[in-house]
């Protein structure tokens, strides 16, 4: 793929895994491209967290827990 044009009819046929690929990729290609020092948090890495441990609860949950001072 030689064109931008071409780059966007491939684009949909790519797996989810591909498209985060790809994201990096020109990600990585605009900072190379920039040559700039400066950083930004839009180009650190997702990161993972791990599993939810137990689910955030209800509204109501939040409030009853602030109101017992179980925060």
């Amino acid at each position: 793929m030689s064109t931008l044009a071409e780059i966007e009819k491939a684009i949909p046929q790519l797996t989810v895994g591909e498209l985060v690929e790809l994201e990096q990729l020109v990600r990585k290609a605009k900072r190379e491209k920039a040559g700039s020092t400066r950083h930004s948090v839009l180009d650190m890495e997702p990161i993972n967290l791990g599993p939810m441990l137990r689910p955030l609860g209800t509204r109501e949950e939040w409030y009853d827990e602030m109101l017992e001072g179980r925060v």
